[in-house]
């Protein structure tokens, strides 16, 4: 009997399932001391994220969110990223801003704040790697949120690196099915944000293993700097 190898599978074209699936095998090949932290993580995540859907992009199905954070988590597996504070942390990183109330109902104790409590679940690290990508609620601008982040060498910098690859790299597919001034408001906010991640990336980081996913990150935000950069100019955007 062949097995898929889906390792050569673009994540955008992974369902749900496959996505899972993938995250699991990964998990257990890479890290297998790390492997309940992960699947304790993408569960939350999962049912948290359980009644969303990315935005409606038009003509285009709707598809469940969670297969973002997975994605986003994936792709640090790809990158060479083998730490599973760090993946766990991705599967968790839209959790504080778009599920905090749920999370807080089902798991927190009396007073506790979101973060509080990821971080009693899942331990300090995790939690902190979650802060560091979570959109701040004190006025803080995007673009100097991005800087902050960029300037100090966290491992937070390359799951931010993969959520931006994510977002930012599906604009092209999704122009021309009746979101497009939505899009280019998007284009506006990702291009300057991934130069100064690749930045970061390029000046500071260091992964616990080594460089390599370091190398790969930079790369992968370095061709989305271009392709952004080309979509740009192709419809006049600046």
């Amino acid at each position: 009997m062949t097995a898929l190898t889906t390792t050569h599978v673009p994540l955008k074209r992974m369902n749900s399932s496959m996505l899972v699936f993938e995250l699991d095998r990964e998990t257990r090949r890479l890290m297998p001391t790390g492997h309940g932290s992960v699947t304790a993580a993408a569960t939350m995540a999962s049912f948290l994220h359980r009644e969303q859907t990315r935005f409606v992009r038009g003509d285009l199905p709707r598809v469940p969110y969670i297969e973002h954070p997975l994605r986003v988590a994936l792709r640090l597996l790809r990158w060479g990223v083998a730490d599973a504070d760090l993946i766990a942390a991705a599967l968790l990183h839209d959790i504080v801003e778009d599920c905090s109330q749920e999370l807080l109902a089902l798991y927190g104790h009396t007073g506790e704040e979101p973060l509080a409590c990821l971080e009693r679940l899942y331990g300090h690290r995790v939690a902190r790697f979650v802060d560091a990508v979570t959109n701040p609620t004190d006025g803080t601008p995007y673009d100097e949120h991005i800087a902050q982040l960029a300037s100090t060498d966290s491992p937070a910098l390359l799951i931010k690196a993969s959520d931006l690859k994510d977002n930012a790299g599906s604009i092209r597919h999704q122009l021309g099915h009746g979101q497009d001034a939505r899009l280019y408001r998007m284009l506006l906010k990702y291009l300057p944000a991934v130069e100064v991640v690749a930045k970061g990336l390029r000046g500071s980081l260091r992964c616990l293993t080594g460089q390599a996913c370091t190398l790969a990150a930079v790369a992968d935000m370095e061709s989305l700097v271009r392709s952004l950069s080309a979509l740009s100019a192709e419809h006049g955007i600046d």
